[in-house]
């Protein structure tokens, strides 16, 4: 991923964030695992849907030997009904309550939320002075652990966007065929060590159809692709969140995967490529903590996790869309607007020859 592009799209959770999440764990292993669910949900399927932008600026397939090397951004941008979750429809069994203690009265944020932290109260005597809190009487703030804020991208870009850059080459074969390969280099982001690699081939079908073979416009189909990892060295919470094994990696692991299906058309007209495509995604990402972690350290309060949160996700989504491209010479600039779960723009640049 281009460093500087990085810094302005979360394209990978940044370190101290994903450290907080061990925060939500306080509760308990059942708790903490619906608090982080919660919390990263949104990211998560942003994301998701970004690995899947900016595979095609035109349904036509390079000629034999042809190729395109071209470098795109899919910002994904997630609604502001997202910035926040409700830890009330969580069914809890170690926690009474909560308060935002950054916007008294808000429900607390989600990753790509505000930066607002959120205090949750124990229903049970955490520090044995006889004060216990219930649904509605939150009265001991000492029976207390406090989560973790969110980005604040609003904040700061006025929009939630997440996305990736990413670098992409297709070369032509026979009978108008295209394979297309893309790619993120192994890149260290803070504490975060992250790589993308993606396939993909697209064909031409309109060849195969005698009714419609001369008429002046591409189409074609195409199947991709994509797998991005990341692993986050956690080691800097061994302080507050000693292991409880000597010698225990503490690491946050998350692994997506991408496919997409698509139907794809174009027109050239002189300089301009217009194009357009209808498909399917489909989108599965694990992550896990994993580790031992000793939680409220020699106190009376003290417990032990190993490999305390793993998770599945699964967002599946129609896709539609429309672009143009511009051609200059045998370079080119493109752009797509794409609707799905949540809508997202790509633009790129690039180099193409036959």
């Amino acid at each position: 991923m281009v460093m500087a592009l990085a810094s302005a799209l979360p394209m990978t959770l940044k370190a101290q964030n994903e450290d907080d999440l061990v925060r939500f764990l306080q509760a308990n292993r059942n708790d903490g695992n619906k608090l982080i669910t919660a919390y990263i949900n949104p990211f998560v399927e942003g994301f998701s849907y970004a690995l899947n932008g900016g595979w095609f600026h035109t349904a036509k397939p390079h000629k034999l030997g042809g190729f395109d090397i071209n470098i795109s951004l899919t910002p994904v941008f997630i609604p502001s009904s997202q910035d926040r979750f409700n830890p009330d429809n969580l069914q809890f069994e170690n926690i009474a309550g909560f308060a935002n203690t950054t916007n008294p009265g808000k429900n607390p944020p989600t990753f790509i939320g505000p930066k607002e932290r959120t205090t949750y109260y124990f229903n049970y005597d955490f520090d044995g002075d006889g004060n216990v809190n219930t649904a509605g009487n939150l009265i001991d703030p000492d029976d207390t652990f406090s989560g973790p804020e969110g980005l604040g991208l609003r904040e700061s870009l006025k929009v939630a966007a997440v996305g990736s850059p990413m670098m992409q080459v297709g070369i032509g074969l026979i009978k108008g065929t295209d394979v297309m390969v893309r790619f993120v280099p192994k890149t260290t982001l803070g504490s975060t060590e992250v790589k993308l690699l993606g396939f993909g081939v697209r064909h031409d079908i309109k060849q195969h159809i005698p009714a419609i073979k001369m008429l002046p416009f591409d189409l074609s189909v195409m199947a991709a692709y994509t797998s991005f990892n990341g692993v986050t060295d956690l080691s800097g919470l061994a302080t507050e969140f000693p292991p409880a094994t000597s010698g225990t990696t503490q690491e946050a692991i998350y692994k997506f995967n991408a496919f997409l299906f698509q139907a794809l058309v174009s027109k050239k007209i002189a300089f301009l490529t217009v194009f357009g495509g209808v498909g399917y995604n489909g989108i599965k990402t694990t992550a896990d903590v994993r580790g031992s972690y000793t939680f409220f350290n020699n106190t009376v309060a003290e417990f032990d996790l190993t490999n305390p949160y793993s998770a599945t996700f699964k967002n599946n989504s129609m896709r539609f869309d429309v672009g143009f491209r511009l051609n200059l010479l045998a370079f080119y600039i493109y752009g797509d607007y794409t609707i799905q779960e949540y809508s997202s723009v790509t633009a790129g640049l690039g180099f193409t020859f036959r």
